[in-house]
């Protein structure tokens, strides 16, 4: 036998040396590295692997990804095959679940590899769980700046910004529906001399209280906000006139039976309301600019009348 070249030895000891890297590479990654063949079965499983599982390799040698994964089984197995098959590579979410039953979060980077005529599903698996906690907390997060830019801050009712693109909505979509819909605009009578009566923290109370009557009366059927100040606004979707007139009314009565003292209001010894209702049947060329102006000429009506009452009309289609 020949004896070798200092080359090729150098060769052999380059190819030993890469070798050892990439076994040392596989054994210490945080990542598991997980071989399957087309019949689902655990053919390689890294120390990663065992360690998150729970499992050794020679147990997983054994079983099948449905085994340890709740959401497969083998239908979806095979046509997950299929899908290797075609797509070569790609990533999808599932979950592991461990020796012990804990249900893991992974991330799969899916790959095809062919090998001595055989086919396998070298999969490069990584615990998400932490990363799903951070993206919960950032929806959270996300939902509260969301309530908060569309939440007035005393009454908790939805604010000003919030109302008027919902009403552009409901009109929208009333336009299309051709069903009526109703608004009420309130305004808490003599509310200035509550606050100079009573001072501003007792009108910031009166004013939640109020504002926890009016959604009891308004009885959740639509938006409920605080339009400004001590004005108050409800979007009745799909509501006709007489029954928009029946809900301003029990609100107006609900508001009275508190018997919030007034002593210097003009109209009663105790808190009360004025509403204007209008009710619209929608179509394309209507504008909200035209509902909030109509809205507001009747609560107008219903101060110059007397207050402490309701005043509507419906407005022409």
């Amino acid at each position: 036998m020949s004896k070798q070249t200092k080359s090729e030895q150098g060769a052999e000891d380059d190819g030993a040396y890469r070798l050892m890297l990439t076994q040392v590479t596989v054994d210490k990654l945080a990542d598991m590295i997980i071989w399957l063949d087309e019949g689902g079965r655990y053919v390689f499983v890294n120390p990663a692997a065992t360690r998150l599982l729970g499992y050794s390799a020679d147990e997983l040698s054994c079983m099948h990804l449905w085994d340890v994964d709740p959401l497969f089984d083998e239908a979806r197995w095979r046509g997950h095959w299929q899908d290797v098959l075609e797509r070569k590579s790609f990533k999808i979410e599932t979950l592991n679940r461990t020796k012990s039953g804990c249900d893991i979060p992974i991330e799969v980077t899916v790959n095809l590899v062919e090998y001595e005529g055989r086919r396998f599903n070298c999969a490069i698996v990584r615990d998400i769980t932490e990363r799903q906690r951070v993206e919960a907390e950032l929806r959270e997060l996300n939902d509260q700046i969301y309530r908060l830019s569309v939440t007035d801050a005393l009454t908790g009712l939805a604010n000003r910004r919030h109302f008027d693109l919902t009403l552009d909505s409901e009109v929208r979509r009333h336009a299309q529906s051709k069903a009526p819909v109703s608004l009420i605009l309130l305004d808490v009578d003599a509310f200035k001399h509550f606050n100079d009566t009573y001072g501003h923290i007792a009108g910031d109370e009166a004013l939640q209280t109020v504002t926890a009557t009016l959604q009891r009366s308004m009885g959740g059927a639509g938006l409920t906000a605080r339009y400004g100040g001590e004005e108050f606004a409800c979007i009745l979707p799909e509501t006709d006139h007489a029954a928009a007139l029946a809900v301003a009314e029990r609100g107006r009565r609900d508001i009275a039976a508190l018997g919030l003292p007034h002593a210097t209001s003009p109209v009663s010894n105790h808190v009360t309301i004025s509403l204007g209702v209008v009710t619209a049947a929608c179509h394309a060329g209507t504008r909200t600019v035209e509902l909030l102006r109509a809205v507001d000429a009747a609560l107008y009506r219903a101060k110059r009348q007397g207050r402490n009452q309701a005043v509507g009309e419906s407005l022409p289609a």
